[in-house]
């Protein structure tokens, strides 16, 4: 069992090289240092770059995702619209003030209107003055 782990771990690591390796095999074929040395850094500059393109594509990609999510509802005639992942929503389209956002619902505040919307089961409910106004599921 030994014998395949170390087999194993021998292949992988005969692809690898070490920045000193790549250097002296670079002098190795009569190319200057410094000639080299530019050649090694244009090589970790290629990787870097490639690592924060890949980077960037994937927060572009999460950042879409949540942004794309909208809970628009019209409860009794009052026009809701909320946007989870940007903690911003409307009341009658007009911007509406964050109260609380926790794990379970986010509460947004206009005027006598009070907008709360329950993440886990995707509800809304409108309240008017303090009472309920309306409910409805998303």
């Amino acid at each position: 069992m030994k014998r395949i782990f170390i087999i194993t771990a021998l292949v992988l690591l005969a692809g690898c090289s070490t920045q000193a390796s790549r250097m002296a095999d670079c002098r190795a074929q009569g190319i200057s240092k410094d000639a080299c040395y530019i050649v090694e850094q244009n090589r970790q500059t290629a990787i870097e770059t490639t690592a924060m393109k890949q980077a960037m594509e994937n927060s572009a990609k999460q950042y879409a995702q949540t942004a794309k999510r909208v809970v628009h509802v019209r409860i009794k005639g009052i026009d809701i619209k909320i946007f989870p992942g940007d903690k911003q929503g409307y009341i009658e389209s007009t911007a509406a003030a964050l109260d609380e956002d926790n794990a379970d619902a986010q509460v947004y505040r206009k005027g006598i209107f009070t907008a709360i919307y329950y993440k886990r089961t995707h509800k809304v409910v409108l309240m008017r003055n303090g009472q309920i106004y309306g409910r409805t599921a998303v």
